[in-house]
């Protein structure tokens, strides 16, 4: 019974086609609305990997940066270690130090990355739309 009435129905379909000029205006109405597109996701991939640069420049810079403090802090680690007595967890922590300042220099290099990352997007949309809005 179901089959048979499947067969009549596409027994009875007949589609109508519609005339070409609609179909090329409709056509040419979205091969220009993918072109758009296409050309809007090449602008937005540009201005993402600008900032991952910026974003890693920034980030190796920070890292350097504090990396350069660790001779200062095994100094006054090494200070810390007449003070604090043998056994103890922060005896622990102080003999293992570098550990925590990897972690430390990681996390910062790491902040400042994200945070460039953030501005320069933010910078560089903000001068997208002045752009717009000039022209």
């Amino acid at each position: 019974m179901e089959h048979d009435t499947l067969k009549d129905i596409f027994r009875n379909f007949n589609p109508t086609l519609s005339d070409d000029t609609q179909f090329m205006n409709r056509l040419i109405r979205n091969m220009e609305s993918v072109k758009l597109l296409k050309e809007h996701t090449a602008r937005v991939r540009a201005v993402h990997r600008r900032a991952v640069i910026i974003a890693g420049v920034a980030g190796f810079i920070a890292g350097f940066l504090a990396s350069l403090a660790l001779p200062y802090i095994d100094a006054f680690v090494c200070g810390l270690r007449d003070i604090i007595p043998s056994g103890s967890v922060s005896d622990i922590v102080a003999s293992n130090y570098l550990v925590v300042a990897w972690l430390i220099i990681g996390a910062m290099a790491v902040f400042s990355a994200v945070s460039a990352y953030d501005l320069s997007l933010s910078f560089m949309n903000t001068k997208a739309r002045e752009r717009v809005n000039l022209s």
